[in-house]
């Protein structure tokens, strides 16, 4: 069995297929608002933010409180414009509408109107030297502040779903969206519809004697006596050859196994995510052909092939965008491009090329396919590195990429990209 022609998920394939009969998880963001990561100086996760469909972070207002009532009006709301849902929007999960004005309907997150904000934005100062740890992984700190009295909106769906001791809610990106784990081995819960194929392969997630229910969780009786934690009446198992919280094998030894969403990332049509042997889950296309990633070139010394080994910063990703790869370069690689009606949503946004096409962007970072891979399963473009110059005219426009210092100079060292296949970490 060749692990790179299975696909990990057939509800991965679309951001709304479910299981017939399973639990259906809420979609983790409505369509326009995208989730941002904020990292430290080296690339260590800290926390995940709200964004409009550009990337540009979303506050709360203190003054609103979390009643679903939006304060900011006249002269504050020319600073700080609220974030307007379509007019078809409907209310989900933590996602609530705010009316204003009678027909505008301005979204809010755990009951929290959210805005933009119209000034320079603050850094975080992610890469400054004096800032805590302790600052850095704090959503109010002032560090990520405009204005006194206004947050950074912080998505943490963690914070609002009653679990029961011993069972925890994370972001699984393998499968796109926040699952349960057990707590104490961090691995991943399943739901498994129909009887299972290999008892011995699966562990139920046992609830202690005392346990009681607990919002969407309750208990089940087992033949043995024992009791079982189930969500939304189905019974949850973990699986015996999962290492890792980010494994998911135990959707290769039962095909009717899902991993336990309670939330669901979007995923664009004609996308999904594949495992390749040693290598974990990779993201690939409807026809199976490996999607990539371009960064800017950071020296690093092994590490770069293993899970979480490569990673890229948001800002660093936007910094590069599409004009990373022109001219030349889109000989070699083809751009993902997204349908005229496609809406960013989850870590996914659309990025304008300078010819008018839409290219999708996973976490900051267009996505393309390699001219060199000839069937599924192929990554004959990862792990390479290209050195582009600015030139003497200056209409290659290097300069926040690190190659160009202006019109008329010509950097020696020039600018250095590199290629990877699309990192799936949380």
């Amino acid at each position: 069995m060749r692990l790179g022609q299975i696909s990990f998920l057939v509800l991965l394939a679309s951001s709304t297929s479910v299981a017939a009969g399973l639990p259906a998880p809420t979609p983790s963001t409505p369509a326009g608002i995208i989730l941002v990561d904020v990292e430290n100086g080296t690339h260590q996760f800290l926390w995940r933010h709200l964004a409009d469909a550009s990337g540009k972070p979303l506050y709360t207002y203190d003054a609103d409180g979390n009643r679903g009532q939006a304060t900011c009006v006249d002269q504050c709301a020319q600073e700080f414009s609220p974030y307007l849902a379509a007019g078809n929007a409907t209310p989900s999960g933590d996602w609530s509408l705010v009316i204003r004005g009678g027909s505008q309907k301005q979204w809010a997150y755990k009951g929290r109107p959210l805005y933009s904000f119209n000034g320079q934005q603050p850094d975080g100062a992610s890469g400054r030297r004096g800032v805590s740890e302790e600052l850095l992984r704090d959503p109010s700190s002032n560090l990520y502040s405009p204005k006194v009295g206004w947050r950074r909106a912080a998505f943490a769906p963690e914070d609002s779903t009653l679990v029961p001791s011993g069972i925890q809610l994370k972001s699984m990106a393998a499968a796109s969206g926040y699952g349960l784990m057990d707590q104490s081995t961090g691995m991943p819960l399943y739901f498994i519809k129909s009887a299972l194929k290999n008892p011995r392969a699966w562990t139920p997630a046992y609830a202690p004697n005392l346990a009681e229910p607990l919002g969407d969780f309750t208990i089940i009786s087992r033949e043995d006596g024992t009791r079982q934690w189930a969500y939304k009446e189905q019974p949850l198992y973990a699986y015996r050859d999962d290492y890792s919280s980010s494994d998911l094998n135990g959707l290769l030894e039962q095909p009717d196994a899902r991993p336990a969403l309670a939330y669901q990332n979007f995923m664009p049509r004609g996308v999904r995510v594949d495992t390749l042997p040693a290598r974990g889950p990779i993201m690939v296309t409807s026809k199976g052909m490996s999607l990539y990633t371009q960064s800017r070139y950071e020296l690093q010394y092994g590490g770069r092939q293993i899970r979480d080994g490569y990673r890229y910063s948001y800002n660093e990703a936007k910094a590069v965008g599409t004009r990373g790869c022109v001219d030349e370069c889109l000989k070699t690689w083809i751009p993902y491009t997204a349908s005229p009606n496609d809406k960013a949503a989850g870590f996914w946004e659309i990025q304008e090329r300078p010819n008018g096409v839409r290219q999708w962007a996973y976490k900051g970072s267009p996505l393309y396919t390699y001219v060199g891979d000839r069937k599924p399963g192929d990554i004959e473009g990862n792990n390479q590195h290209v050195i582009v110059y600015g030139d003497r005219e200056g209409t290659i426009d290097l300069t926040l990429t690190g190659g160009n210092r202006g019109p008329n100079v010509r950097s020696a060292a020039g600018s250095g990209f590199y290629w990877h296949i699309v990192g799936l970490y949380n």
